[in-house]
C-alpha cells in the first residue's frame, strides 16, 4: 500500500506538470496572437515541437528529484532544485530550437515566454501540492524494537510528514527503554493488541532479530488478523530514505541482494543509452569547446584539460578528464577552508564548476567505457584505500561503472569530504541494489 500510495502521488504530480506545461503554451499563444491570428494551423505548428520539448522537460524534472516525495517540502532546498531544473530546461530548449533546423518556430522569443509561464505555473502547483500532502491522512506506525536507527528514522518521519508515515509509539523487545525517545514507548509486548487498537496502528516495523524469537513472532501473529501490516525495518528504512543503513547489514545482505545480480540485458541497454546520450551531448559540447578552451587560456596559465587518476569498476584505474578550473599546480597547494571563494579557482573555472560545464570532457571517459552518465562518483586511489579502512563494505561500490552523477549526488548537499563517505556509501548501495533502466 505504501508503494502504491507513493506511486499515485507521483503520477498526480506528473499529470499536473504536463497539464501546466501545455497551459503555458496555450497562454503564450493567446497572449502573442489575438483573434483570427490564432488559427488551427498555428496551433498545430507548435504542437509537435513542444510535445517533444515537454517530454524532455518531464524527464529532467525526474532527474532533478522533483518526483521524489522526500523533497516535496516548501523549503529553500526544494525551491533551489525547482529553479535549477527550470533553468536547465530553458537552456536545453534554446539549444533545440536554435541549433536544430527541424524546430522551426517563429518568433523564437515565444520560447522564453513559455519557459517563464511554465515555471510560474509549476511553482504555484508544486507549492499547493506540497502543502496538501503535508496535511493528508498518514499511516500510523509502531516501531517494534528500540534502536538508535529506529529513533533516527522516527525523527526523520516526524520532520517529513509528506511521506505519509506517522510514527506514534515504540515497543521494546527486551523490556528496556530510553528517556530520549520522541514518542510514547512500552515494554510489555503482551500488550501489543491493546497498543494497536489504542493508537490506531496501521503498520508495525520490526527488527530482523524478531524472526528468531518464537515468543515475539507469536505476539505479532495476534495482530495480523486485525489487518495490520508488518514490515522489516531495513526494507522500510530503505524505501523511505533512499539509502541502505550500513549499521544493519552484513555479509549476508550482500549475498542476498548483490551477488549474482548482474543483468546482461540491463547492462546492454545502459551502455547503449550512454553512447546515444554521449553523441547528443557531444555535439553541443564540441561547439562549445573552442570558446571554453580560449576562455581558460586567456584567464590563467596552464593546460586546458585537468587529468586525474580515479578508480573505476572492479578496482581498475583510469584517467578522468575535466576542463581545468583551478590555477596551475593547485593540487600542491593546501586545501582552502575559509568561507569565501576558493583562491585556487580561476574566474573562468568558478563559472565552469557552477554551471557543471567542467564535466563535459568526461564524455570521452564514457565513450571509452570507463564511466557512465549515472553511477557512484569515482574516487582517487588514495581516498579509496583510506575509505576502505574507515567505511564498512566500501569496496562493494566498485561493483558497478562509476558515473558523472549518481544517487548520492542528487540526495546530498555535500558529498565531497571524507567525513561524508559513510552516508554517501548508503546511497551508493541503494543505487547498486535498485539500479534499473
Amino acid at each position: 500500500m505504501r508503494n502504491i500510495n507513493h506511486r499515485f502521488k507521483r503520477i498526480v504530480l506528473c499529470i499536473g506538470d504536463i497539464i501546466l506545461l501545455y497551459a503555458a503554451l496555450a497562454a503564450t499563444l493567446a497572449i502573442r496572437y489575438h483573434g483570427p491570428d490564432l488559427d488551427q494551423v498555428l496551433i498545430r505548428q507548435h504542437e509537435i515541437p513542444f510535445t517533444i520539448l515537454f517530454f524532455i522537460w518531464i524527464i529532467l524534472f525526474g532527474a532533478f528529484g522533483l518526483y521524489d516525495l522526500r523533497f516535496m517540502k516548501n523549503s529553500k532546498r526544494f525551491l533551489y532544485r525547482l529553479l535549477r531544473a527550470a533553468a536547465t530546461n530553458t537552456i536545453i530548449a534554446i539549444v533545440l530550437f536554435y541549433l536544430l533546423p527541424f524546430f522551426e518556430i517563429e518568433p523564437r522569443r515565444n520560447l522564453f515566454l513559455i519557459a517563464l509561464l511554465s515555471t510560474i505555473f509549476i511553482f504555484i502547483w508544486r507549492y499547493l501540492f506540497n502543502h496538501l500532502i503535508k496535511n493528508a491522512h498518514s499511516t500510523n506506525v509502531l516501531f517494534f524494537g528500540i534502536t538508535n536507527e529506529a529513533i533516527e528514522l522516527a525523527d526523520y518521519l516526524l520532520k517529513n510528514p509528506q511521506l505519509g508515515q506517522r510514527p506514534v509509539a515504540f515497543l521494546s523487545l527486551d523490556g528496556t527503554t530510553s528517556t530520549s525517545l520522541p514518542l510514547p514507548h512500552f515494554t510489555a509486548y503482551e500488550d501489543l493488541p491493546h497498543i494497536v487498537k489504542d493508537f490506531g496502528i496501521d503498520t508495525i516495523v520490526v527488527l530482523r532479530e524478531i524472526k528468531e524469537n518464537k515468543t515475539l513472532v507469536s505476539a505479532l501473529f495476534q495482530v495480523i488478523t486485525l489487518g495490520i501490516g508488518v514490515i522489516e525495518f531495513s526494507g522500510y528504512h530503505e524505501m523511505l530514505t533512499g539509502k541502505v543503513p550500513l549499521s544493519l547489514i552484513g555479509e549476508v545482505w550482500f549475498l542476498e541482494n548483490l551477488i549474482g545480480a548482474r543483468n546482461n540485458l540491463y547492462e546492454f541497454f545502459k551502455r547503449g543509452s550512454d553512447l546515444l546520450l554521449a553523441v547528443c551531448v557531444g555535439i553541443p559540447a564540441c561547439i562549445l569547446f573552442p570558446f571554453i578552451a580560449l576562455a581558460i587560456k586567456l584567464d590563467s596559465r596552464g593546460p586546458i584539460f585537468f587529468r586525474q587518476k580515479r578508480i573505476g569498476k572492479n578496482g581498475t584505474s583510469f584517467e578522468l578528464i575535466k576542463y581545468r578550473s583551478m590555477v596551475k599546480n593547485a593540487e600542491a597547494m593546501s586545501g582552502y577552508k575559509g568561507n569565501g571563494p576558493d583562491p585556487r579557482h580561476t574566474r573562468v573555472g568558478s563559472f565552469l564548476r557552477k554551471s557543471y560545464l567542467d564535466e563535459l570532457p568526461q564524455i570521452i571517459n564514457i565513450v571509452r567505457g570507463e564511466m557512465s552518465f549515472v553511477g557512484p562518483r569515482p574516487e582517487r586511489p588514495h581516498y579509496v584505500e583510506e575509505l576502505k579502512q574507515k567505511t564498512p563494505f566500501y569496496e562493494m561500490r566498485l561493483l558497478v561503472t562509476p558515473g558523472i552523477t549518481g544517487w548520492a549526488q542528487i540526495n546530498m548537499e555535500n558529498d565531497a569530504s571524507v567525513e561524508d563517505a559513510p552516508e554517501k556509501m548508503q546511497y551508493d548501495l541503494y543505487y547498486i541494489k535498485n539500479r534499473s533502466f
